[in-house]
């Protein structure tokens, strides 16, 4: 099931500034028990958003095709506003990592083994370079992701690593690199 919704611009936003803002709750997974806050944890931060003057586009329950479509469209999106504009991605849901490389993981991950990440997963130096190509003044990652790995037999490294992030790009993380929240 895939829900995308564009919310509005707040009311009282005088700036030039355009904000732009992608929140991504994976809570439905198929191989594995589905998660109980991916899902409310991004609607909560999409209303945040939406209050702050970001126009919001939030997905639910991403395939991997969809998940890097919708990554794609969204840089799209930022780069038809230009360099004044403020880029934001918010995900909840599973995030791996291997060899120091980070996954986001979508719904349709089918993982045993650690080579399956790089074949299902969403690699996250593919989300930041899609951001970085996209002209902005800022960009935002926020990853409510650095949980356990819940996928039987795929190797995985605890937690999520520390990213080296472009100039320009803020990462935030829900806990500290290499550890689970």
């Amino acid at each position: 099931v895939i829900a995308l919704a564009w919310f509005g611009w707040s009311t009282g936003n005088a700036s030039a500034e355009q904000r732009l803002a992608l929140v991504i709750g994976n809570s439905a997974y198929e191989s594995n028990l589905p998660l109980s806050n991916p899902q409310n944890d991004a609607q909560a931060v999409a209303q945040l958003l939406n209050t702050a003057g970001f126009e919001v586009v939030m997905a639910f329950d991403l395939s991997r095709d969809i998940m890097k479509q919708t990554i794609e469209e969204f840089a799209g999106r930022v780069a038809e506003k230009g360099n004044d504009s403020v880029a934001l991605v918010y995900y909840a849901g599973h995030g791996l990592q291997v060899d120091g490389e980070n996954y986001l993981v979508p719904v349709d991950a089918r993982l045993t083994k650690e080579d399956d990440l790089a074949l299902h997963g969403v690699k996250l130096a593919d989300v930041m370079g899609a951001l970085q190509s996209a002209p902005s003044k800022i960009r935002i990652v926020i990853l409510d992701a650095c949980r356990n790995n819940p996928f039987s037999g795929a190797a995985g490294g605890r937690g999520l690593a520390i990213v080296d992030a472009p100039a320009g790009t803020i990462v935030a993380y829900s806990t500290a690199p290499g550890t689970e929240a």
